[in-house]
């Protein structure tokens, strides 16, 4: 690979900007183009479909087979609360491979003893979240039932590209929460990106299980982009 190349890799890995790498089989010559610079129509679906599956393709592209490989950043998980739940939900998350960051004001809770391996963030929502670099592969998920910590890293997150956001609480609670974000502007296609109460319906009841079930749901939304997180539910089936 030429130095060009590599130097475009590296600055768009640096900026967190997902691209592939585009090759001809029976050629050496390698292309490294992101999904916005893709002029060609065919060419830029499978780039697509290559970043959203994050996996390796192998396509036709006029009567040409290419192997289009796909580099998207890291996926990352903001957990806003340092709770019981949360060191199972970090440890499974980890597992996965995704970057996770605790963030709670409260020293006593948020603290590398508690979690070790983790990126931890003292600190309110509102004073960090704008500095957390969130993207199309960040997932939020807030479980402190405080509003004034939930709240504002619901608010950030809502306005972001991020493709998860969930809420602990009972069916109650959300329905506080959902008259609290409507009153403080936010429209209905916006509260509907929202998963509450939190997790994949499978009658989780210790903080291990809960945890296992909004993994479960963060994975099933990454996986099903073009599909409503009402949908996932309502399609959800017990076995």
């Amino acid at each position: 690979m030429n130095h060009k190349l590599l130097k475009k890799i590296i600055e768009l890995s640096n900026k967190n900007i997902p691209f592939c790498t585009i090759s001809q089989i029976d050629k050496n010559d390698v292309e490294v183009i992101t999904a916005d610079e893709c002029d060609d129509p065919i060419k830029g679906e499978h780039i697509n479909n290559a970043l959203k599956e994050d996996q390796l393709k192998i396509v036709n592209i006029n009567d040409s087979e290419f192997i289009i490989n796909p580099f998207n950043p890291s996926l990352k998980l903001i957990i806003v609360g340092a709770v019981h739940i949360s060191q199972y939900l970090s440890k499974i998350a980890k597992l996965l491979d995704f970057d996770i960051i605790i963030v709670d004001p409260r020293e006593a809770f948020a603290s590398k003893e508690r979690f070790p391996n983790d990126k931890v963030i003292n600190s309110w929502p509102e004073e960090c979240f704008q500095s957390l670099k969130i993207n199309s592969r960040t997932a939020v998920v807030t479980l402190t039932h405080e509003p004034n910590l939930d709240d504002p890293a619901l608010h950030f997150a809502l306005k972001s590209e991020c493709f998860y956001i969930g809420a602990l609480g009972s069916k109650k609670t959300h329905s506080k929460r959902i008259k609290r974000l409507q009153e403080n502007g936010f429209n209905k296609d916006e509260i509907k990106r929202l998963n509450g109460p939190i997790g994949l319906p499978i009658n989780a009841s210790t903080p291990n299980e809960i945890a296992i079930s909004i993994m479960s749901e963060i994975i099933a939304t990454l996986r099903h982009k073009n599909i409503s997180n009402t949908e996932l539910r309502e399609d959800w089936k017990l076995r």
